[in-house]
């Protein structure tokens, strides 16, 4: 999914209808529509339009950019119910947004009507007087839309999302799993999973908890019985703003509570999203990083294998007896 994309579901997300439009008008004017953008715009925005009509929360603005948008082909509605209703709401949406447009304005086409017609008529004669039979014809249109890449039909109706934000952090993973052979590496893991949050309760003020419950580390290294051993942060010019520098302190604070270090990674080029660069950075860090090999890699179990209850109660006489 393109960063546009992404943009724009996260507008569906937070319902944001006029920005939706607004990010979408952009968009059309820029990029041919991928899959992506058309499940979004047939699948998630209709119901999320019609309740937002339904509670009468769309104001004149946006009403008026979503029938120009629907009028100039932009946006494609099928929904007989919403086109009504934006119908019923636009002369009044006009009148309040462009007082000099003259209203009313022309209705959008719904598919009452394009239904057909009945049509009286009366089949040709032959030329003995005879009547012909008639033959029904019917208008077919085909739509075909096409798009460069290699992708499937299901993949433009499928809600999943990779575990990974980005390409980057794809590639940053690779790196440190290929750093840490010996450790498991979890990408955007939430504190509230490693960091037993309500025992921090008489330590550190409420606002440093609820951070916590919503704060995630970029990867968490882990055991392989998922015991935490450190993290990683894959800093940005995103963390230069005094609001990021606030929320690394409070990480930072959370994860020394813990007792787990906190390695923070800058990549000196923002472009660079190789695998190959990331692990030189991770080279550049390696003094620091090897310290935290040999921490807490013994498993906890204690028995080498497991066996059948049944079979250690029968077993358990045998070996008394000896």
């Amino acid at each position: 999914m393109t960063p546009v994309a992404e943009n724009l579901r996260e507008l569906l997300e937070a319902r944001d209808i006029d920005g939706f439009l607004t990010a979408l008008e952009d968009y059309c004017q820029q990029h041919s529509f991928e899959p992506v953008v058309t499940a979004l715009t047939q699948r998630v925005f209709p119901p999320l339009l019609r309740t937002a009509l339904q509670e009468k929360c769309v104001p004149p603005t946006s009403l008026v950019r979503l029938y120009r948008m629907v009028r100039s082909g932009k946006l494609l509605l099928v929904e007989d119910d919403l086109l009504a209703a934006i119908n019923l709401l636009i002369n009044d949406a006009v009148r309040k947004v462009e007082p000099a447009t003259v209203t009313p304005v022309q209705p959008l086409i719904t598919g009452e009507d394009v239904r057909p017609k009945a049509v009286r008529w009366s089949p040709p004669s032959a030329p003995s007087g005879q009547r012909l039979a008639a033959t029904e014809m019917k208008r077919i249109a085909v739509v075909s839309a096409f798009t460069f890449g290699v992708w499937a039909a299901v993949d433009a109706f499928d809600f999943r999302r990779n575990a990974c934000a980005s390409q980057q952090e794809r590639e940053f993973l690779c790196a440190v799993r290929q750093f840490f052979p010996s450790l498991q590496a979890y990408p955007n893991m939430p504190v509230k999973n490693f960091i037993d949050i309500d025992k921090l309760e008489a330590i550190v003020p409420a606002r440093v908890r609820q951070y916590a419950w919503l704060a995630q580390v970029d990867v968490l290294l882990c055991t392989a019985d998922e015991d935490p051993v450190a993290g990683i942060e894959l800093d940005s010019v995103h963390h230069d703003t005094e609001e990021a520098a606030e929320r690394d302190e409070l990480k930072n604070l959370l994860f020394k509570l813990a007792g787990l270090p906190l390695v923070r990674i800058r990549a000196d080029d923002e472009k660079a999203v190789r695998a190959e660069d990331f692990y030189d950075l991770l080279m550049a860090e390696s003094k620091t990083l090897d310290a935290i090999r040999p921490r807490r890699l013994r498993p906890r179990r204690t028995h080498d294998f497991l066996v059948p209850a049944e079979l250690a109660t029968r077993t358990a006489p045998a070996n008394m007896a000896r």
